[in-house]
């Protein structure tokens, strides 16, 4: 059965330019001021929900392909380890250090935000949340928490989800149904399971692991608590994720593709990039007219170090991740 839904890599994309933009826009403080253009970039915000729907999609379908089972756990997490951490850990070092530099800016603002080693050291393994009063240095590292987190749910819960016994499989979904009620901390996974589990229950019913009757009751029930305990616009966007892709499958085309494959460097680097360039010009370039060239140019300075990042250092892990494989006996 053809697994593959080419809609996702543009998807993936331009959700990643999305909050790109987002963090240019609305965060670069007091220089897009209240009105249409500030709330209009502001819904921007919401396509992180998309890339966790896109997630709750892509990992279950390489594992079906895989014939995933328990015993392999400790590989999946390696795997997905070798993928995301090597680029996630030079991220933070540059980050680092544009926060150390950023001290002798002139024109900074005059708070040290240079992070400690203690800082750095919670940030391996993603402890920052565990931590009373930690920060993330650099603020899109919360969803990689809840990423992560989901990695190792997955590898251990998956296999209720692709069992043959139809109480083992609800046994998965009220799991993931009750994580909304058990947090309430953005940074952990069961805050979103809720939504994670809209995307995994299309990919059951889509190759056919579950039947159509199963597939409708659990999504109603996960969209109800996804509007109840998560948000109405995370609901929104999640179910519109869903259509796009059921609907626009198939569609692929070069500039989508090419964002998308860059989407994780652009998502690690914008905020260490393109949005310092952005702080420091917005002191100075004040006039309307130069306020758009201003968030274009952090804009094109980010695709630029994305673009080389992703050459140098992701796609040396993805190839590193695509050569472990599961080891079946006989």
């Amino acid at each position: 059965m053809k697994t593959e839904l080419p809609i996702i890599h543009t998807l993936r994309g331009f959700s990643a330019v999305g909050i790109c933009l987002y963090h240019y826009v609305c965060c670069t403080t007091g220089y897009v001021g209240p009105g249409i253009v500030f709330d209009t970039f502001a819904l921007l915000a919401l396509n992180v929900q998309i890339f966790f729907v896109i997630s709750a999609m892509v990992i279950p379908i390489s594992m079906i392909n895989a014939q995933y089972r328990i015993q392999d756990f400790f590989t999946f997490v390696y795997k997905r380890a070798l993928r995301i951490e090597p680029p996630y850990l030079i991220s933070l070092l540059i980050a680092a250090a544009y926060l150390n530099l950023r001290n002798y800016i002139p024109g900074s603002a005059s708070v040290d935000l240079a992070p400690g080693w203690d800082e750095l050291l919670m940030h391996i393994g993603y402890l920052v949340p565990f931590f009373e009063d930690a920060r993330w240095i650099n603020p899109v590292y919360w969803s990689l928490s809840v990423e992560f987190q989901y990695y190792i749910l997955l590898g251990l819960l998956f296999p209720l989800a692709m069992h043959s016994k139809v109480w083992l499989r609800i046994l998965f979904y009220a799991l993931l149904l009750i994580g909304p009620f058990v947090s309430y901390q953005s940074s952990f996974f069961t805050s979103w399971s809720s939504l994670f589990l809209l995307g995994i229950l299309y990919i059951l019913q889509f190759l056919k692991k579950i039947n159509r009757l199963e597939f409708w009751i659990f999504l109603i029930a996960a969209s109800v608590i996804t509007y109840w305990k998560v948000g109405p616009n995370d609901l929104l966007v999640g179910l519109l994720a869903l259509l796009v892709i059921h609907f626009f499958r198939n569609f692929d085309f070069k500039i989508g593709r090419y964002f998308g494959d860059r989407s994780f460097s652009i998502y690690l680097l914008h905020s260490i990039t393109g949005a310092p360039i952005i702080n420091f010009l917005s002191h100075r370039c004040q006039e309307a007219w130069q306020k758009p060239m201003v968030i274009v140019l952090g804009f094109f300075i980010c695709l630029i170090c994305s673009h080389y990042f992703h050459r140098w250092v992701e796609m040396p892990s993805l190839r590193l991740s695509k050569k472990i494989n599961y080891t079946r006996g006989s």
